[in-house]
């Protein structure tokens, strides 16, 4: 199906907008994730095709970052959800190459930023986990989102999708911290490790938690969605 420009230009601002109503309500936390990161897989699975919902989640942290900008990684705060819904929107389009490679470079970066060439590699072991479930996500997704959808398989391939995506949007976060976010709260590069090292397990567990999260609001939607014959185009079906 073609899309009309001007409908492509009203999905995407439908999706910036929630972006931003959800930055701006005060929603609680799961740790240090807040909920409103649900919205990276909402808006990269639902609104899939062209990926106009990822694209839109990213126009919207655009926005309300240049209106109130992070007070760790400043203007740069918006590449954090950016990050986590283009990285779910592009497996939704089975691109794994793009997607390995893109969370293999924040990884690196992350390694030889100025602040964290203390943190061990085995501190980050739930990134690594997230670069290799990149690919049985992506092979769920090409038995999921068929002609017709195959809803056995529903909620797992979404859980593996947003946990990654989840996963690529603390690597952003972790890389612009190692760039200048850790000297914002007054550390030394010597400190940073000490953040790191007692958080290895609980970060991951705060990630899985959102991921059940976003899981249970996306897969309900993708029901109606694509039981709705006028807008499961929504939804990129390979």
């Amino acid at each position: 199906m073609k899309i009309p420009e001007t409908l492509r230009i009203t999905i995407i601002g439908v999706f910036a907008a929630l972006t931003i109503i959800l930055a701006i309500v005060p929603l609680p936390m799961v740790g240090y994730v807040n909920l409103a990161a649900v919205i990276e897989t909402v808006g990269a699975v639902v609104g899939s095709t062209g990926i106009l919902g990822g694209i839109g989640v990213t126009i919207g942290a655009l926005i309300y970052n240049l209106y109130r900008p992070s007070e760790l990684f400043l203007y740069g705060g918006f590449l954090t959800m950016a990050s986590g819904a283009i990285s779910i929107a592009l497996m939704m389009y089975r691109r794994y190459k793009i997607t390995s490679i893109f969370a293999i470079i924040l990884l690196g970066l992350f390694f030889i930023a100025p602040g964290n060439i203390y943190v061990p590699t085995w501190a980050l072991w739930d990134k690594y986990l997230a670069l290799i479930l990149i690919f049985p996500a992506i092979y769920l997704v090409k038995k999921t989102f068929k002609k017709e959808l195959n809803k056995k398989y529903l909620f797992i391939t979404v859980f593996l999708l947003s946990f990654v995506g989840l996963e690529i949007d603390a690597m952003m976060g972790n890389l612009l911290f190692g760039l200048y976010g850790y000297s914002l709260l007054g550390l030394t590069a010597e400190q940073v490790a000490d953040l790191y090292i007692p958080f290895a397990l609980a970060a991951a567990w705060e990630r899985l938690i959102m991921a059940f999260i976003s899981t249970l609001i996306t897969v309900p939607l993708v029901i109606a969605i694509d039981s709705n014959p006028r807008i499961r185009w929504l939804i990129y079906r390979g």
